[in-house]
Formats: structure tokens, C-alpha cells, sequence
């Protein structure tokens, strides 16, 4: 993977920001953001402001949860192998079991019917 593909397509300009926004944040964000890496406040730095700056946040510069649909797609699919897995998982322990049972009582009638 390349630098470029690194680079956010737009980055936060501290002129973005409300003053009282600026003030809250901590200095290595405000570095983060002067050298261009941040194209979006991360949701653990928002969290910790309090709420009344979080409301002078433009909502564009927020990072959402739903903000990587490739990421939403991954764990989606890892989600439904796992319930599958253990669906699958169930039908063979009860099969086994069901095997087993059958064995034992074509076991125990075999003997009861011997004895009689």
C-alpha cells in the first residue's frame, strides 16, 4: 500500500473548529490535526469532551461508527459463520447422540429378548 493511500481526502483545518472546540482538545490532536493526518475527530476524543462542546461539533467532522462499510461487512460475515458453526455444531452432537441412543437400545432389547 502506498503513502498516498494513507493521506485523507480532507483533512480538519483548525478554522473548522469552534474556538471553544480547540480549547477542549488535547495538544497532540491539534498537533495531529496541523500536519494533516486527521480527516475526522476520533469518537474516543469527542467522548471525553464535555457535552456542550461535543454539541458545537459540525456534524461532518465527527467520526461514525458506520463511518468503514468494508470493516460493517467483515464482522458481518464472521458473525453468520459463527451462528452457522454452532447451528451445525448442535445438529452433530445430536445426531451422535441420537446414533448412540439407538445403538443402546437395540442393545437392550436384544438382551431382554435373550433372557426371556
Amino acid at each position: 500500500m502506498s503513502i498516498l493511500h494513507l493521506a485523507p481526502l480532507a483533512q480538519i483545518e483548525l478554522d473548522d473548529l469552534p474556538p471553544e472546540v480547540v480549547d477542549e482538545l488535547p495538544s497532540e490532536v491539534i498537533d495531529q490535526i496541523q500536519d494533516g493526518l486527521l480527516d475526522k475527530l476520533p469518537d474516543d476524543i469527542v467522548s471525553q469532551l464535555p457535552d456542550s462542546v461535543q454539541d458545537k461539533i459540525p456534524e461532518g467532522l465527527l467520526e461514525a461508527a458506520t463511518s468503514n462499510p468494508t470493516f460493517q461487512k467483515v464482522l458481518l460475515a464472521i458473525g453468520v459463520l459463527a451462528v452457522l458453526g454452532f447451528v451445525i455444531g448442535l445438529l452433530k452432537s445430536a445426531v451422535k447422540w441420537m446414533i448412540i441412543s439407538g445403538i443402546l437400545a437395540v442393545g437392550a432389547w436384544y438382551f431382554f429378548f435373550q433372557q426371556a
